[in-house]
Order: C-alpha cells, then structure tokens, then sequence
C-alpha cells in the first residue's frame, strides 16, 4: 500500500510541477505575442474577418445556430451546489452556426501547426480559442520570420493538438472533423489529416472509429509546411458548451465502427462507477466507502486508463447512471443516450461536464466537498471526501427519477 500511495504522491508532484511551469510560461507567451501583434505588425484573421469574405475564404456553412438553455442541477439543497455551477444556471447561449473554409497557399509552423496565409496573416481557426495569445508557442514566432527549409503538401487539415488532454481532444478536436466531412462530400476532395506525431492509443483508437486510419494520415513534423489548399473546419465549443448537434454525429459515427474493434470485455454494468486510482490526483480518499455504498445498487467500478477507447464508448454508450469525481473521463458521457450523472467536486473543478449533460439533456446533480470557487492550481490535485449517506440518497433519486423517465417513454 505505501508502495502505491508513492507512486500516487509521485504523479500529483509532476502534476503541480507542470502547472506551475504552465503557470510561468503562459505569461511569456503572451508578452512574445503582444510584440508580434503590436511591434513587429503580426495581423490576425478571425472567425469574423472570414465570416464577412466569405467568397475569398470559399466558406461553406452547414447546420445550424443552437440554443441551450442551462438549468438547474437535480440538488434539492441549493448549498451542494458549486460556484461554478451555479453561475451558469439560467442562462441562454447562442452556438454560431458551424462552417469550413480554405486559404490557399498557406504554412503551418511550430509545434502545434499555427496557420498562417500567404500575406503573414495568422489565422486564428487554426488555434483553440479559449486563449489565443496563450496558446502560440515562443518558437512558432521565430520559425514563422526564420523559416527552415519546407515540405509541401496539395490539400490538408490539422488537428494537430501539441498535448494529451483526453477532454479538449474529442471536445475541441475530434469535433472539427464533422466539418471536415462535409467539406469532402460538398467538393469532392479528401484532405490528408495531419495529427501528432507520436499519437496516444486512445488517438489513434478515436480516428479510427471515426474513419481515419493514423497510417493514412501525416505525422505533423513540428517545425514547418506548405499548404497548397489549407482547410480549416470552424472550432464547435463556445462558452464551455459542446453542440448537441455534434455530438449525435460523432456518437453515431463511432458506434457504427466499433463492430470492426474487438471488445475486452462480455458484458458492461449500465450503472458505473468511475475510479481514478490510476490518473494523477483527484482520488476519492474514502472510495472503498463509497464503492461499499454503491455496489447493492448494482454499480460496477471501472478504470478508464485500464479500458480501451473503443470499450470506454460501449460502456457510456449503455449507461443509464454515471457517479465520478471531476475529471476527463465524464467527456464520455458523449456516447450516452439516456443518462443520469452525478459528479463530485474537491477543491478543484470547471462546468465543462455540467454543460455537457445539459446539452444533452441528461439529469445532473453534484456533490461538492472543500470547494472554495477560487479554482487554485495548488489544488488541482487535491483528493475529495465523499459524503456517502448524501450519495446514497442523491443516487436512489436519480435512479428513480431514471425509472420515471423510462415509464413515460414507453407509454408516448
């Protein structure tokens, strides 16, 4: 046991060391890049720039703008709920109406393939938006005014992600190809995928199940590429939120794959329970406890990092209830049709989930424990104390509420 709870110790410290780095290396960042834009005249074109040339950029829209109305969580105590949830309850939000364009005779550069036109121009689709200045590695910089020697491609997108974040790869990433998609059944054209270079099982296990073979696609070189025709399919996550829209079509397009991925297991609870024993911090420190609750209900533990990709959809997939702590694996709540959750909350947390599941039109509740709303990267890592008598209670009427559901449909 002390064997294990070192190696846990081990991995929250490389955890806190890396947002500290991060915590350092942002604010260099972004001053490197308030040089460019101001001194050295670096222009940006944004997603409005393209929206009112749209027959220079050949932008073709699909879809539809979509409404979400987020309401409240299933808490009958109000005092349960986080800050963080909490201020978005009641609000609307507008999605914009999804696209894709083409820049000719474009370059990408640096470690993430930042997009730049022809004239210089940076183009801001081809960088997450949630922090534009924060995301341009130093060396994009130099390599975009010293360019090195470069290879050259005819027609290509970038998913390029330059990290293993399992959340932002399928909500910020896995989602663009949607408009990929539409792009090649409107022109005809199949653009090489350009992904990182040395992809993570769970990667190159999503791309598949969309359709994407990693073989067929080209390892980005992190340095530098010519793009005869380069295109950029719009970011879908706005506000935190992930389209409804979107997410039905990548749900259904992996489900119809996964008859060709063999499954590690016969059989899956549809009631789960999510443990992160094997994921650096966030631990439910009396989780025999809570599992000891749990399991007279018909829970069954699972481990996302012991699970193939292609297993974790089926396992969401027939989900009728999800109990987690915070952390990346609720983005696969994606894959569920008809869910309840219920996700715990340390000293460390976003809506990112929350969101998820109203969009989506699943029940949420929550339990929060330490919970400061300051959202402090010191406590990132720190482990969370789960009432368990609450979550006996919150469950039992989450499974009712399930059953009430379930009644209703079948009587429509």
């Amino acid at each position: 046991m002390s064997f294990v709870m070192n190696i846990l110790k081990k991995k929250i410290m490389t955890g806190r060391l890396r947002s500290a780095i991060g915590m350092i290396r942002f604010p260099i960042r972004q001053w490197i890049f308030s040089i460019a834009t101001k001194k050295l005249g670096l222009n940006i074109v944004t997603r409005e720039d393209i929206l009112k040339n749209k027959e220079q950029y050949s932008l073709i829209q699909f879809g539809a703008e979509e409404s979400i109305l987020v309401d409240e969580p299933y808490n009958k105590n109000p005092n349960e709920i986080p800050s963080i949830i909490s201020s978005r309850v009641g609000k609307a939000n507008t999605l914009n109406q999804p696209g894709v364009f083409e820049v000719i005779n474009a370059r990408l550069v640096g470690s993430t393939a930042v997009g730049f036109d022809a004239a210089g121009n940076l183009l801001a689709e081809t960088l997450n938006p949630l922090n534009l200045s924060r995301a341009i590695p130093t060396r994009t910089h130099i390599l975009k005014y010293f360019p090195t020697w470069e290879d050259r491609v005819d027609t290509a997108c970038s998913i390029v992600m330059g990290n293993g974040n399992y959340f932002h790869w399928i909500a910020d990433y896995l989602t663009r190809l949607q408009g990929l998609e539409f792009y090649q059944e409107q022109t005809g054209r199949r653009p090489t995928l350009i992904i990182d270079k040395n992809p993570t099982k769970w990667q190159i296990e999503s791309l598949r199940l969309l359709g994407y073979e990693p073989e067929n696609c080209l390892p980005w070189n992190g340095a530098s590429l010519k793009v005869d025709r380069l295109v950029i399919p719009s970011w879908r996550r706005e506000r935190r939120i992930i389209p409804p829209s979107v997410c039905r079509w990548m749900r259904q397009r992996m489900l119809s794959n996964l008859d060709k991925v063999e499954s590690q297991s016969d059989s899956f609870s549809s009631r789960i329970y999510i443990s992160r024993t094997k994921t650096t911090g966030r631990q439910v420190i009396n989780e025999e406890e809570v599992l000891a609750a749990l399991a007279p209900l018909g829970f069954v533990s699972y481990t996302m990092e012991r699970m193939s990709f292609a297993d974790q959809v089926r396992l969401f997939s027939q989900a009728e209830i999800v109990v987690s702590p915070h952390g990346a694996a609720l983005t696969n709540t994606l894959f569920a049709q008809n869910l309840s959750v219920i996700e715990f909350f340390g000293s460390y947390g976003s809506p990112s989930f929350f969101l998820l599941a109203k969009a989506l039109g699943f029940r949420y509740a929550c339990l929060a424990s330490g919970y400061s709303g300051k959202n402090e990267f010191s406590q990132k890592y720190n482990g969370v104390t789960v009432d368990v008598a609450r979550l006996q209670v919150l469950v039992e009427e989450m499974l009712s509420l399930s059953s009430d559901r379930s009644l209703l449909s079948m009587n429509s």
